[in-house]
């Protein structure tokens, strides 16, 4: 019985993973750095700007990095978009009286600005962000932090995602996970390294979502 459906923010709901790589980049250059897009991703996404720094061999810039990315990123996310059934998506879900849920390594100021930004308020129960939990992705705490404050089970949910830290951080939880991968992906990540982590689902679109609530599962009534 699926009683919520737990999602990634960037790259799930929306199309942000490009304006990640454009703010890293623009960070980096700054410090003197030109990679591509896929070695910005390897060393990049996911990352804490400390260990970024202290993995380019200078630590002491941290601030200015930091900065420099928040300040790309407040100006470049403007440009982001949901995908384009995002919406239909999560007013299936919340019409299904399941609970929507946003779990997110990004920091509270960002997934707060981007909620008001997209008006996602009235569809969300929850929102869990890297600042609201210890340990990031791909351990369990968020999932398991978020179905205590829902008083629910951890098999009880959905845990949708683009990445392997998802997968891993919902199975980890003993939830079903749902592995979101569009072609377009194929730049940032690895599909068969994410596919050893053994997602319940693969999709391509966002709508077969209701597929899989409608047709595997027995909504909680």
């Amino acid at each position: 019985m699926i009683r919520a459906v737990l999602f990634d923010f960037d790259g799930t709901l929306a199309n942000t993973l490009p304006f990640y790589v454009k703010a890293y980049d623009q960070a980096l250059q700054k410090l003197g750095f030109k990679w591509d897009e896929r070695k910005i991703v390897q060393n990049c996404f996911g990352k804490k700007e400390i260990d970024i720094c202290k993995a380019l061999g200078l630590p002491e810039k941290t601030q200015e990095f930091t900065n420099s990315y928040f300040s790309a990123v407040k100006e470049l996310f403007k440009q982001a978009q949901l995908f384009s059934d995002t919406l239909e998506t999560l007013e299936f879900i919340k019409n299904k009286g399941l609970k929507i849920v946003i779990i997110t390594f990004a920091y509270r100021w960002y997934i707060d600005q981007m909620i008001k930004q997209y008006n996602l308020d009235n569809y969300l129960d929850l929102v869990i962000s890297t600042d609201d939990v210890d340990k990031a992705k791909p351990d369990p705490e968020a999932v398991l932090e978020a179905v205590k404050i829902l008083k629910i089970k951890p098999d009880t949910v959905l845990v949708v995602g683009d990445s392997k830290s998802d997968i891993l951080m919902g199975n980890s939880a003993g939830s079903k996970t749902v592995l979101f991968f569009i072609k377009e992906y194929e730049l940032f990540y690895n599909f068969k390294e994410i596919k050893k982590a053994s997602p319940t689902f693969i999709i391509n679109n966002l709508t077969k979502l209701k597929e899989i609530i409608n047709k595997k599962y027995q909504i909680y009534e």
